[in-house]
């Protein structure tokens, strides 16, 4: 098992972040407990939850402390509220949104393309009912989830009250 660090230690707890850190951490650890018991496919859709999950939190919080919002952020605001959206980097929406917040562009990141490459595996899974996910393809999934959610821990951290 490749254990991942606590990117979240120390962090005061009235911070967003603090509200981030166990949640996801714990979201990681359930995946690779199911994928070291032969659950690959549902431990790939779990860290990819936990992805989306950490979006979401982040996203919301730094909605609530922007003090203006771009054009790109009043549409991702107002399509929320119109619409059940999934808080995925992969929507050119949150991305834009995300980057008009903090500056921060998702896709030009290391972890961009594994990450990208295990958004397709959980697609499979969850949307054609592709089971046949190994330990290998969970492992890959499982860690870009954890590298793509440490990177939005940094990112929030560096804007922390």
């Amino acid at each position: 098992m490749n254990a991942q660090p606590d990117t979240t230690a120390g962090i005061d707890e009235n911070t967003p972040l603090a509200r981030l850190g166990p949640k996801w951490q714990q979201l990681l650890a359930e995946a690779r407990s199911l994928s070291a018991a032969g659950q690959h496919a549902i431990a790939i859709v779990i860290a990819a939850a936990a992805g989306e999950w950490a979006t979401e939190l982040v996203l919301e919080r730094l909605i609530e402390t922007a003090k203006d919002h771009s054009r790109n952020v009043r549409d991702l605001v107002e399509m929320s509220e119109r619409l059940l959206i999934t808080w995925s980097f992969e929507a050119d929406r949150v991305r834009m949104a995300f980057c008009d917040l903090t500056g921060e562009i998702p896709d030009r990141q290391p972890w961009w393309d594994a990450w990208l490459w295990s958004r397709r595996r959980r697609h499979d899974i969850a949307h054609r009912g592709v089971l046949t996910a190994d330990a290998v393809t969970a492992g890959k999934c499982i860690d870009a989830a954890a590298l793509h959610v440490a990177w939005l821990t940094k990112v929030v951290m560096s804007r922390a009250p």
